[in-house]
């Protein structure tokens, strides 16, 4: 992770962000930050924006993932993974 490019985002966009580990699931290792100090940079993480009061479904929160794969910058070239929408 480029933490410049984390903390120019941090710059941008205050508030509350999620930090998820990479490979784990069920809520295991979750937690919220609100500078970008409290990034850890020794693992691999996924931080993104923390939405207060988030669009549920019969009362439940839901995933709405679109897989890519980035195969070149320039020029940029992208595959969408139709399956991986959920």
């Amino acid at each position: 992770m480029n933490f410049c490019f984390v903390l120019a985002t941090f710059q941008r966009e205050k508030g509350i962000w999620i930090i998820k580990p990479v490979a784990s699931s069920q809520g295991k290792g979750i937690f919220l930050i609100n500078h970008p100090d409290q990034v850890p940079l020794d693992e691999n993480l996924v931080i993104s924006r923390y939405i207060d009061n988030p669009l549920l479904i019969d009362g439940y929160k839901f995933d709405v993932r679109i897989y890519v794969a980035v195969t070149s910058y320039d020029p940029l070239v992208v595959y969408l993974y139709e399956e991986g929408l959920t």
